[in-house]
């Protein structure tokens, strides 16, 4: 009886482990199974993916392209936290801009010393402006100068030297971070507008063209004006601006003679007003002597005719003397 019960079990037990080898059987099977079709569905994907450009509506990529450039900065690096430091290594990008005004008696000289300074340095000058006197001489200047960035405080100091200093001052802008950021932008710019040539490139209908057209359009006019902003910081960093104004020196005032109010003083002003009154009069008889001219010749054919009539009329008979009284 207990050899009955310890072969059933035996059995039992034998059976028990079958059905579990079995079970982990179908579920390897259904987890191969499984990943398999994972696998397959992400190479699906990917080729869905990778042919869409080829097949795919170009109106619904024309709005990706839209959403991915909606914001710029995407696919461009970050700025730095603190504009000048660069951690890749970048040289500071800064714009300096000076003023130096001056003053002498020989404002022409002054000015060409200033052009000997400019020419020295390896400069322009961008505007020039004069003013002369009366005798023609030069009494001011204006003139702005374009010098190397890195030759700035030099030529400020030798232009301080020229001639009488009166005013002197110099600024500065670090636009390292813009230089930057703009660098990145004018790339990712550039890349958006490859992108959307290839559309153009594969446009099948009018719509397509004019709609991928209008947006190839409009990220070219951004591309164009990065890379202006771009020229102008070149420059801008590279060449400095200084601003110099040469000027005489102002007029003293004499002071008033001890006899403005005496003797002297009364016969300068009665001279004066004299050559006023005289000058008054030749004002008047240069304003009027046209029309005297004018009335002499109308007048005078009328006198000549009243000159004749008298002539030609008789004389009077003399008045007999009245008689005398007895």
């Amino acid at each position: 009886m207990k050899q009955t019960r310890s072969r059933l079990t035996l059995a039992l037990a034998g059976a028990a482990a079958v059905v579990s080898l079995a079970a982990c059987a179908g579920s390897g099977g259904e987890s191969d199974s499984a990943d398999a079709d994972g696998s397959s569905g992400g190479h699906a994907a990917v080729a869905a993916t990778r042919d869409a450009p080829e097949s795919g509506d170009l109106g619904t990529m024309s709005k990706q392209e839209s959403a991915a450039d909606a914001d710029p900065a995407a696919g461009a690096p970050a700025s730095p936290a603190s504009p000048g430091q660069q951690d890749d290594g970048t040289a500071p990008a800064v714009i300096s801009t000076g003023t130096v005004s001056l003053e002498d008696e020989d404002v022409a000289r002054t000015r060409l010393e200033v052009r000997k300074i400019v020419d020295r340095f390896r400069g322009t000058v961008s505007e020039q402006e004069t003013i002369t006197g009366e005798k023609g001489e030069v009494t001011s200047a204006r003139l702005v100068l374009r010098v190397p960035a890195d030759r700035f405080d030099e030529v400020v100091g030798a232009l301080e030297g020229v001639a009488t200093l009166t005013d002197s001052s110099t600024s500065s802008e670090d636009v390292t971070g813009e230089v930057v950021d703009v660098e990145a932008r004018i790339r990712a710019q550039r890349k958006s507008v490859e992108r959307i040539e290839a559309l153009l490139a594969r446009a099948e209908t009018i719509e397509q063209v004019v709609a991928v057209e209008t947006q190839l359009a409009r990220r070219q006019a951004d591309l164009d004006a990065l890379v202006s902003r771009q020229k102008w910081l070149a420059d801008q960093t590279g060449m400095s601006t200084i601003s110099v104004y040469v000027e005489q020196p102002p007029k003293k005032d004499a002071g008033r003679d001890d006899d403005e109010d005496g003797f002297l003083g009364g016969l300068q002003r009665g001279w004066d007003s004299f050559v006023d009154g005289v000058g008054g009069a030749a004002l008047v008889l240069g304003f009027a002597l046209p029309w005297l001219i004018v009335l002499a010749l109308l007048g005078a054919p009328l006198v000549w005719l009243l000159r004749r009539r008298a002539a030609r009329r008789p004389a009077a008979s003399p008045t007999p003397p009245a008689p005398a009284t007895p």
